[in-house]
């Protein structure tokens, strides 16, 4: 049989060291009988108030999916409504426009498909049985840009990137905010390796070798936080 197990780490980045400015990227994973998942989530860095808008994001998509149960579908919409209004309800009586994050989530909910949920920047990518990367990111055409949608004020289920494929052709969900997706070059490259290195080591093993990657992160944009969440099939033998 299969079962799911996950693992991440989190950095803060060297810039909001200095700045004296908390981790604004937060992530979860969760784990019941009916359903497993990760959430990422990167607070927008002008916003005050971001590191709690996105620890706010991450126990939105937790609760969401725990009031939910087990369901034999998931309907897209009233999915990603739920998720906006708990996470409203969890930041008041501050304001949205202040706690503005990102949101990246993966979830198998028992209905036989894998749900992938991407608002704002960051990367989704998801490893098939036959090796195929399938994945989700902000596509950005025009250059650098810092501005990026988030859970806010206006933002609606339109504004969010949506992707479902068959749990039994999945076999690893690996989630990034931007500190870490906007420095590869080969993303596909870079989810697989990230998979062969750390989905054979024990859960907290996989952490402490990532958390140990994310903070000796070789690359330009390194004073950014840093997020990667990884959600993966394992084997288990019955004895």
């Amino acid at each position: 049989m299969t079962v799911w197990r996950s693992f991440g780490a989190s950095v803060i980045g060297p810039g909001h060291v200095v700045a004296g400015k908390p981790n604004q990227d937060s992530w979860l994973a969760f784990h019941h009988v009916f359903c497993d998942g990760i959430v990422v989530a990167d607070g927008l860095g002008s916003k005050p108030l971001s590191d709690f808008g996105s620890k706010a994001a991450c126990l939105a998509v937790a609760k969401t999916v725990d009031a939910y149960g087990k369901r034999e579908s998931i309907e897209r919409t009233e999915l990603l409504d739920e998720i906006m209004n708990k996470w409203r309800s969890l930041i008041a009586p501050l304001t949205p426009r202040d706690c503005a994050t990102t949101c990246l989530f993966a979830l198998g909910t028992g209905d036989g498909e894998i749900h992938m949920g991407m608002l704002g920047d960051g990367f989704i990518a998801a490893i098939k049985d036959d090796g195929e990367v399938v994945s989700l990111s902000d596509e950005k055409t025009e250059g650098f840009s810092n501005i990026t949608d988030a859970l806010s004020t206006n933002v609606t289920n339109e504004d969010w990137r949506w992707l479902s494929i068959p749990e039994e052709d999945c076999k690893t969900i690996i989630l990034c905010t931007d500190g870490v997706a906007d420095d590869l070059e080969d993303a596909d490259g870079f989810v697989k390796g990230f998979a062969e290195t750390h989905c054979g080591l024990s859960s907290v093993t996989a952490a402490r070798r990532t958390c140990r990657m994310l903070e000796s992160w070789p690359t330009p944009k390194h004073s950014d936080d840093k997020t990667i969440a990884c959600l993966f099939q394992e084997e288990i033998t019955d004895e």
